[in-house]
């Protein structure tokens, strides 16, 4: 097949003349294929088995090719494997009726170019897809040709096939089939991934996939939620300290880069980072090494980084909260998880295997689930997403006297992520926002909360002392006198709080 070089300097070429392979063990599935794609104007040879689709793929004669995962013989992924080992460049896309997540990854890992699920809504997205490989196909070759060797664009990394660890991702609808071929293409590589998505959409399960089924499996996976620590421990909470870095420090502490050394570290929630931190985060990025608080010793940061946010940070970035060099530094590969509403063909299957895991785990008799129940489900509109599905399967699931849940045994708008009031209304009171706080409280806490007053007053005194503070414009005299504190205790919680304590001018 000849590339002609066209005004752009970029290949082009017509469908006729491509060779596509369809290999499927399924005479009907290959019929209406090769309808199809002849009607497109491809030329089409087919395959029924794994051991001529191999040696099909290995004769380099075809352009795309078609492969099915279920076949008689080795399955579609092994012939992939082995097509790549023995230097196959046919552009491979499977086809599978198993749309689950593992094989989707596994595919894009092995070196498939893209992945398609039957049964075939829509055969002219098919037709589509082959027709973008075509181009990719000739992209390559015209890329080679300029090149002077016949160099492998689709160099394939060690399987290991890992299972992945901490939770599986449950959905098969084609916005979750997009972020399974993602995971599948940044597995093989160790570039910084931002994952961005709303609350509760499952960001930290896609982390822990991409770890545990990349070469970094075997080292540790490594949270943290930049949201949940005091500012002022964070950095010592990430890079670590020297003993006598600031009043505490009783000793040498690792932080979670040192602790995550071989594996990935997942910094959750990054839009809340402090303007402070940035810049030492940004260094890690660009020159893969930090230093203890208070260290000398510089030490290489041996990390795949992944961080992840349910804000806009772009808009962060404009509002001049965020570092546009960090957000560039951090997007390498962004993957933008969808709303469970916008992908309601996987409520059914979610709530299935919720409804098996509170029967698994918790000792839940119920097992089923009824119509009326199931239509209930799928109407909503699940601000809370994945995590407030599971939540009222769960509840559902453990309070139902029977092995049925029914309509009546589901709750829902009950999201208090969702209905607290905004920070621009101002008709809510403190005490309205306290109560929303002490309810939360109740919700996430395993049984009740321990130590309420104290956890209430710690969460209201930091913010209160660090916009007092602001007001104050760090002078800690003027702070002290508005709060109403003598300026030793004003000190003392700034120490207990983690709040930078600046110093005074003169």
């Amino acid at each position: 097949m000849d590339f002609a070089p066209a005004n752009d300097s970029t290949p082009t070429s017509t469908p006729g003349e491509a060779l596509v392979l369809v290999a499927d063990d399924d005479p009907g599935i290959r019929l209406v294929l090769r309808h199809r794609l002849e009607a497109a104007g491809y030329e089409v040879e087919e395959t029924a088995d794994s051991q001529s689709t191999l040696q099909a793929l290995i004769s380099n004669r075809y352009d795309v090719a078609l492969v099915d995962i279920m076949m008689p013989g080795m399955g579609g992924l092994e012939v992939l494997s082995k097509a790549r080992n023995d230097g196959t460049r046919t552009l491979v896309i499977v086809i599978t009726a198993a749309s689950t997540m593992n094989n989707a990854v596994e595919a894009m890992k092995r070196g498939a170019h893209d992945y398609l699920t039957k049964p075939f809504e829509n055969l002219d997205l098919v037709a589509v897809a082959v027709g973008r490989a075509i181009d990719v196909a000739g992209l390559e070759k015209f890329v080679q040709g300029l090149a002077g060797s016949a160099a492998d664009f689709s160099r394939l990394r060690e399987d290991v096939n890992r299972q992945l660890v901490g939770g599986e991702i449950i959905g098969r609808s084609p916005a979750m089939q997009e972020v399974y071929k993602l995971i599948g293409r940044v597995v093989t590589n160790d570039a910084t991934v931002l994952v961005s998505g709303e609350s509760g959409t499952g960001k930290e399960l896609v982390a822990r996939a991409i770890h545990f089924k990349s070469p970094r499996w075997r080292g540790p996976f490594v949270a943290v939620n930049c949201s949940a620590i005091p500012p002022g421990l964070l950095e010592s909470e990430l890079f670590g300290h020297e003993r006598g870095a600031f009043t505490g420090a009783s000793e040498r502490r690792t932080g979670k880069f040192e602790q995550a050394a071989g594996g990935t570290l997942f910094l959750d929630e990054i839009a809340d980072l402090p303007l402070e931190l940035q810049p030492k985060l940004l260094r890690v990025l660009q020159e893969r090494e930090f230093s203890r608080v208070g260290g000398l010793e510089t030490l290489r940061a041996q990390v795949r980084i992944i961080a992840a946010t349910n804000h806009d940070l772009e808009a962060a970035v404009i509002a001049g909260k965020f570092r546009e060099d960090l957000y560039f530094r951090l997007r390498v590969i962004p993957i933008s998880l969808p709303a469970l509403r916008e992908r309601r063909e996987d409520i059914a299957e979610l709530t299935d295997y919720f409804v098996s895991k509170a029967a698994r785990e918790m000792g839940a008799h119920a097992r089923y689930l009824a119509p009326e129940a199931r239509a209930r489900l799928q109407s909503y509109d699940w601000p809370g997403n994945v995590r407030e599905l599971e939540n009222s399967v769960l509840r559902a699931a453990l309070l139902t006297p029977g092995n049925t849940i029914r309509s009546d045994d589901i709750e829902l708008g009950r999201s208090l992520l969702h209905s607290r009031p905004s920070q621009a209304d101002n008709n809510a009171s403190l005490a309205d926002l306290i109560g929303l706080r002490i309810n939360q409280m109740f919700e996430t806490d395993s049984g009740e909360p321990h130590d309420l007053y104290q956890k209430l007053i710690t969460e209201l005194e930091r913010p209160l002392i660090q916009m007092t503070l602001k007001r104050a414009r760090g002078n800690q005299v003027h702070a002290a006198r508005i709060l109403g504190l003598n300026r030793n205790t004003l000190r003392k919680k700034l120490v207990e709080h983690g709040i930078p304590i600046t110093k005074q001018p003169a």
